[in-house]
């Protein structure tokens, strides 16, 4: 039988974030550059994690395929919240929002 193992931090909940900063070996900044950091996806989050990644001397490779580049995720939830304006008589509310939002992802 295969046991996982989850690797947390021992203890209450409540301390077990500060428990892993404590712990976690720190790169030397004369060592980023020598570590490949691979961001998967160029939307929103992926883009601002890789800049964010390069600005502190991490070298940094994106991988994202996309068979239409101007349909990204960010793009579609930027789309729908705006959409959801309700303005009179055109069938569209915050409820609808959330429910396409749950019913898509």
């Amino acid at each position: 039988m295969i046991k996982l193992e989850s690797k947390a931090p021992q203890g209450p909940l409540a301390e077990k974030w500060s428990k892993h900063k404590a712990a976690i070996k720190v790169v030397s900044p004369a060592n980023k550059r020598k570590l490949d950091i691979i961001v998967i996806g160029t939307g929103l989050g992926g883009a601002s994690a890789a800049a964010s990644l390069g600005e502190l001397g991490y070298n940094v490779k994106v991988f994202c395929i996309s068979d239409s580049p101007r349909r990204a995720h960010s793009i579609a939830a930027q789309g729908g919240i705006n959409a959801a304006k309700n303005y009179q008589n055109d069938n569209d509310s915050v409820f609808r929002l959330f429910y396409d939002t749950i019913k898509g992802g």
